[in-house]
């Protein structure tokens, strides 16, 4: 029998913790609140059910894949986070906020950052291999794993993304210094999927 309990608390701690998608979502809404921020956040949750599915749905066939594939995702997805990055970092040179948007908040970034973003190819792998297809190989399960991550993901980019509009007047005072921060959290995590 699936351990649900076991792999929703993994998946929970996977989805809340800081990584490329949460800090994009604090950022974008501190900058556009969660309005503007809806492009980015709904691409990113389609990408990630998807990426679920796959890696559900193919489980065997990409642990066969994967060891090669993942050195070349690691980099280029270290690449896209530092891309990311310089995007913060230059935002905070700005002495105001950008009224309009500009390519940060859009679909086609929110399905690049989860195509690209290991943190979650990881989680969605390891929930299938650890908590489902040892116990059943039932499309069910399946889905149930992929609809308990999409759930987490939301809420957890919903919570970050609200966070960010939060402190938006403490983001426009200290903007270079939370820019400068942000970038940071982006380099480490680009760093760290290369270790």
């Amino acid at each position: 029998m699936i351990d649900f309990s076991g792999m929703f608390l993994y998946l929970a701690v996977s989805a809340f913790t800081p990584g490329p998608n949460n800090l994009m979502c604090m950022y974008l809404g501190a900058n556009y609140g969660l309005r503007g921020s809806r492009k980015f956040i709904t691409a990113s949750m389609a990408s990630v059910f998807v990426k679920a599915l796959l890696c559900g749905l193919l489980n065997v066939a990409l642990a066969r894949v994967i060891p090669a594939v993942i050195p070349v995702m690691k980099w280029v997805g270290a690449a896209y986070m530092l891309y990311l990055a310089w995007s913060m970092l230059k935002s905070g040179l700005k002495k105001e906020a950008a009224v309009q948007q500009k390519g940060e908040s859009t679909y086609s970034a929110g399905i690049l950052l989860q195509l690209l973003n290991m943190k979650s190819w990881v989680a969605a792998l390891s929930v299938f291999s650890v908590y489902v297809v040892p116990y059943t190989t039932a499309l069910w399960a399946v889905f149930a794993g992929s609809f308990t991550m999409l759930g987490l993901l939301i809420a957890a980019s919903l919570c970050w993304c609200l966070f960010g509009r939060a402190i938006k007047d403490v983001y426009e005072k200290y903007r270079l210094v939370l820019s400068i921060l942000m970038a940071l959290s982006l380099v480490y995590c680009a760093v760290t999927a290369l270790l």
